[in-house]
């Protein structure tokens, strides 16, 4: 069925892209179903470290060593997260660009009204609009499909890891994987 640990990263990657697509279609992205998204990204890590590790004994003559099952499972994890990264960067930067400024517009109203307090308090209208100007900025960046691109990438291919080396120790464990 799989022939490679990239093939087995893009057949879920895709699979992750339509989930996405149909939270998006169905007016979802918002609130409770974000981290339900993290979850479905978890699963499907899994199942890419788990295919990956299966499609390289299955093709390899002879039995694998357990750090052959690692690297197959780091390649493959890695592979699923670069191409998440990407898909999650097009994501919010084409499909879905009001995304990010909706989760910032309350984090903005905060600001603003601290300043109102900080002026009623009696600081300077300059120092006031410094502070607020760099704080939209930092909520703006922290807040942005960049940002947020480069913490699923590095975080789907750590937890990869992880998951590569758990899967690689009981695939060498149990028998039968191979078929």
């Amino acid at each position: 069925m799989f022939k490679n640990p990239f093939q087995i990263a893009v057949t879920f990657s895709v699979v992750a892209l339509i989930l996405k697509i149909s939270v998006f279609a169905l007016d979802m992205q918002h609130g409770s179903m974000e981290s339900y998204i993290w979850y479905m990204y978890m699963l499907l890590l899994l199942f890419s470290v788990f295919f990956g590790i299966r499609s390289n004994k299955i093709t390899f003559e002879g039995t694998t060593t357990l750090g052959q099952d690692f690297k197959t499972g780091a390649r493959t994890a890695s592979f699923f997260g670069i191409l998440m990264g990407v898909i999650t960067y097009v994501y919010y930067a084409k499909i879905d660009p009001n995304f990010f400024p909706i989760k910032q517009q309350p984090y903005i109203d905060g600001l603003i009204d601290m300043a109102k307090k900080k002026l009623e308090e009696g600081l300077s209208k300059e120092e006031v609009t410094t502070g607020l100007r760099e704080s939209i900025a930092a909520v703006k960046q922290q807040l942005s499909p960049y940002l947020h691109s480069m913490l699923t990438m590095f975080g789907l291919v750590f937890i990869g890891l992880f998951n590569s080396i758990v899967f690689a120790f009981l695939m060498k464990k149990y028998p039968g994987f191979k078929k």
